[in-house]
């Protein structure tokens, strides 16, 4: 028995394992030897000769801007030097005489001018300039300031972008030797001699030249490379593709026809024949699979059968629990209006004419729902079907309330429903069966306290499309585990409740197209802290 249950698990466990591990092996092999001739065959010459050529390049481009740099700055330094030192110009900057400064300025100019020359004052201001030697700015936009300046020739480079470079020189006194009078700039444009330009040019050429070799190198490479792996993927696809075919044919005929024979009987399930029983003709688990198959078939028929019992006998107690917990609701108002026919014959009221007349229409109202309801029920034993129609909510609470009477001494009722309240589709009767249920639980919560105030509101939001009615008391409340099922039927927080109040309300809501919530009562300046069932309807 044991060896014939691992039977297909073994077949399934080859034929699988085989179809991964060969396909993928060969694909590693191949792609893996691809890749690695291709590029040592690509990498050992061409690549190889680029990086060679790259740097002797690299070398000429750096050996080129130091000998440029040297030359530059040796020059600007030297031309610095000189004139910082000369007695004339001292003596200008001593004395402050422009004329000198500008004299000898012009000397220097004449014989230097390759240079641009700056003379700056002992306060940084420019006294003499050579016509495009500086832009107009502050001698700190490109140079430490004097009293920051070093004894040596300081090359500033913040004038590169300008095609300038710059060479700022310290002028000291003659009389003090610590005195610094003034700072004397020479500027050079940064400008490639004929021969150092060539070279550059050269550089250039076999810098683009390199450019567009490792380019084409590249491309070539890249293509090759595409080309090759995309034709051997390609072939090792189609090898895995008939391989798996060929393999999953041999598997299907071992396994095709059990599974066919399995789903066959699964319809016969499905379509009510519990009678039905699955033959195998295999000794694998397929077998195994059918015997339990059918031992659940008829655990399935038995606990139908008992289920179906079970539901019939449950749902007439359900009916019968709903029945029972609305026909207490007309009781209430016919009690209601007989007490207090009674109370008044007593007393000899003047008005109890006036008194007789509504409490009978009362009684005969609420004696006829009685009948349709118990008509109904005896007819479809569910609820009467609603009959949608424009309904005015401010009329229903007034005749609900009329229904109730007096209320106990300890218990105040206020309404504010504005008369403009726009007109709702539901059912009059459904509706004031609803009202009935939350008038009745909000007296019962405050019944245990000194004072209580029911508040019945109708207001609307920002949605046109919805009315909402609000019934507020100051009872105890209710508990928070209790909300999330509180509208589930046989759910109550009274001893003596059947648990169908809230569960026929919120079933009276959906069926007319709207909804009920609960919440805490907020805002009635009494100490509990009370309940509020917001219900909303949907607008003519």
């Amino acid at each position: 028995m044991f060896s014939h249950r691992l039977k297909f698990q073994r077949k399934l466990m080859v034929t699988f394992a085989g179809m991964a591990l060969l396909p993928t092996l060969v694909l590693v092999l191949v792609a893996y030897h691809l890749i690695k001739a291709s590029s040592e065959r690509w990498a050992d010459s061409q690549i190889a000769l680029i990086l060679t050529h790259s740097a002797k390049t690299a070398r000429d481009a750096v050996t080129l801007a130091y000998e440029l740099s040297v030359h530059d700055y040796f020059q600007l330094t030297e031309a610095a030097e000189i004139l910082a030192v000369d007695l004339h110009l001292v003596e200008g900057l001593e004395e402050g005489d422009a004329s000198i400064i500008k004299n000898r300025a012009t000397e220097f100019a004449d014989a230097y001018s390759e240079y641009l020359i700056a003379i700056y004052d002992q306060s940084e201001h420019r006294v003499f300039s050579t016509d495009g030697a500086l832009p107009p700015m502050k001698l700190t936009d490109f140079l430490p300031s004097l009293a920051e300046l070093t004894d040596e020739a300081t090359i500033s480079h913040e004038l590169e972008s300008q095609g300038l470079l710059n060479c700022g020189m310290l002028v000291f006194s003659e009389k003090d030797a610590s005195q610094r009078v003034g700072l004397v700039v020479i500027g050079k444009s940064m400008t490639i001699t004929p021969l150092l330009r060539e070279q550059w040019t050269s550089i250039q050429s076999k810098l683009d030249s390199l450019e567009t070799s490792i380019d084409e190198t590249g491309t070539e490479y890249r293509r090759t490379e595409r080309r090759n792996t995309f034709i051997a993927l390609l072939i090792t696809a189609i090898l895995i593709v008939a391989l798996s075919f060929w393999v999953s044919r041999i598997l299907a005929r071992d396994i095709n026809t059990p599974i066919e024979t399995l789903v066959a009987s699964t319809k016969q399930i499905a379509d009510g024949n519990l009678k039905h029983k699955v033959d195998v003709k295999t000794d694998d688990e397929f077998a195994i699979l059918a015997d339990a198959f059918n031992r659940m078939v008829s655990e399935l028929e038995a606990r139908t059968e008992e289920l179906k019992r079970a539901e019939k006998t449950a749902a007439w107690q359900d009916i019968a629990q709903k029945l029972a917990h609305e026909v207490k609701n007309p009781l209430t108002p016919i009690q209601l209006s007989a007490q207090r026919l009674h109370r008044r014959y007593h007393k000899h009221s003047d008005d109890f004419a006036d008194l007789l007349e509504r409490c009978t229409q009362t009684i005969t109202t609420e004696v006829d729902g009685l009948r349709r309801l118990l008509d109904e029920f005896s007819q479809l034993a569910r609820l009467p079907v609603p009959h949608l129609a424009p309904v005015n909510l401010h009329e229903i609470i007034a005749g609900t309330l009329v229904v109730f009477g007096e209320f106990p001494p300890h218990i105040h009722c206020q309404t504010e429903i504005p008369s403009n309240l726009p007109l709702v589709i539901g059912d009059a009767d459904y509706l004031k069966r609803a009202f009935l249920n939350l008038i009745r639980n909000a007296l019962e919560a405050m019944s245990e306290i000194p004072e209580g105030v029911l508040t019945i509101r109708g207001f609307q939001t920002t949605d046109p499309a919805k009315v909402f009615l609000a019934f507020s008391d100051t009872g105890h409340g209710i508990p928070a585990e209790v909300r999330p099922k509180l509208f589930t039927p046989h759910v109550s927080t009274k001893k003596d409740g059947t648990g169908l109040g809230l569960a026929i309300v919120k079933k009276i809501m959906t069926d007319l197209g709207g909804d009920i919530r609960v919440e805490d009562t907020e805002g009635v300046g009494a100490p509990n802290p009370g309940t509020t069932f917001t219900l909303w309807l949907k607008t003519v």
